[in-house]
């Protein structure tokens, strides 16, 4: 049985249970255990497979930073400082459907996993008279928060996929800002007929700008920390602190009331996706799979639209697509179709992360909004078509 089929079996062993209600840990735990039945592993290495998820400082960060995000996000809740921002965002920008993309949008300029977390409540306190169906409310949150990951320079895939093609930074944005734009209108088209109320009211303050900016600062600030380097949970304490500062309440007691009622689910979701993830990557199943496409001589065209897809769908992280397929596909390219095969190849893996079930942002997102993950994913297929579409017209206009 090739390594392809073996990694199909057990993302259907996860969409089965998803499918099921099955909370999502407890599905990529056992779609973890699928893929070691299916290739054979040791007994031994199902635990040394899931130490090793758990011992990597890179994935401890990950569980600390989305913890720090619940924390600073209900902080922020409870002292009302989210209905403020939108009611003033509202007051300002005066469009509801505006507003409601623009703050999963501003939080897409951090490139930390998990960042839909940031923005869901933000979009669900725009959604003042709960108008939006749940399932509705996710895909906007999950949609607009990864517009700017086609080229966005901080975005770990773009810094690997200029280290690897030896395109330069402002080269490679210029060639991938045509899918940012495209994610935008298609974004937009899918919720042109929601009716938000659009019912303002007056701020008998004056300076809705200046309060803004105010009460936005425990968001902007970590961002502006994690952009120029500072650690990621750390930038997020430092935004809890100036929270509870500019509300100057009983910050204890806040403290006390949010890590008694802390969504440790949550927490269960993201173990499940990094045992998942070391699965995948220490059966050796991605690489053996894009060689079979290499071996059998697919067409240029398949190996760059399907691997990638499939690699991005299997593994729900961005950088992976492009560090397994693109040292496989790049030799495959003529000098006229270098930078177009590019693109596709990143459209493509992308897409395939964007529809997957072990990608922590669709995670965190459905189950904060406890969406229903079958209209979610109608929602998402026809913007996720577009992009391909457009990936794959510029692919053939630029000579592919």
């Amino acid at each position: 049985m090739s390594a392809l089929i073996k990694i199909i079996i057990a993302f259907i062993v996860v969409v089965f249970l998803l499918l099921r209600k099955v909370k999502l840990g407890y599905c990529l735990l056992f779609g973890s255990l699928a893929l070691g039945i299916l290739f054979g592993i040791h007994f031994a290495d199902y635990f040394r497979f899931t130490l090793l998820a758990l011992k990597d400082p890179a994935n401890q960060r990950l569980i600390i930073t989305l913890a720090t995000i619940l924390i600073l996000a209900n902080v922020m809740g409870e002292t009302k400082q989210l209905e403020r921002i939108v009611f003033l965002a509202r007051n300002v920008i005066k469009n509801p459907k505006i507003i409601i993309t623009a703050m999963p949008a501003l939080i897409g300029f951090l490139p930390i996993p998990g960042g839909a977390l940031f923005s869901a409540p933000l979009v669900e306190k725009t959604d003042i008279e709960s108008e939006i169906d749940p399932s509705m409310r996710s895909f906007i949150n999950y949609w607009f928060r990864h517009v700017w990951e086609y080229f966005f320079p901080l975005y770990p895939e773009v810094i690997l996929a200029t280290a690897l093609t030896g395109i330069e930074m402002p080269k490679f944005i210029l060639l991938q800002i045509p899918l940012s734009i495209t994610a935008i209108v298609v974004g937009f088209l899918s919720i042109i007929r929601l009716k938000l109320n659009a019912k303002l009211e007056e701020d008998p303050d004056g300076n809705e700008w200046k309060i803004l900016v105010i009460y936005i600062l425990p968001i902007l600030i970590p961002i502006a920390l994690i952009l120029i380097g500072v650690t990621s949970w750390l930038s997020i304490l430092i935004g809890v602190v100036i929270s509870l500062f500019i509300n100057r309440k009983d910050s204890l007691g806040i403290l006390k009331k949010i890590l008694k009622k802390f969504p440790w689910d949550v927490i269960l979701n993201v173990i499940g996706v990094v045992v998942f993830k070391s699965f995948v990557e220490n059966t050796g199943g991605i690489p053996q799979m894009v060689q079979f496409f290499t071996d059998y001589n697919f067409p240029l065209i398949l190996i760059t639209t399907i691997a990638p897809f499939l690699v991005g769908l299997f593994s729900g992280m961005g950088i992976v697509p492009i560090g397994v397929t693109f040292p496989l596909i790049l030799p495959l390219t003529s000098k006229s179709n270098f930078y177009s095969t590019v693109m596709l190849a990143f459209a493509c893996g992308f897409m395939g992360v964007m529809l997957s079930p072990a990608h922590l942002c669709f995670v965190v997102s459905n189950q904060y909004f406890d969406a229903d993950i079958k209209k979610v994913y109608r929602l998402l297929i026809i913007p996720v078509i577009s992009i391909i579409l457009v990936a794959l017209i510029l692919y053939f206009l630029k000579g592919g």
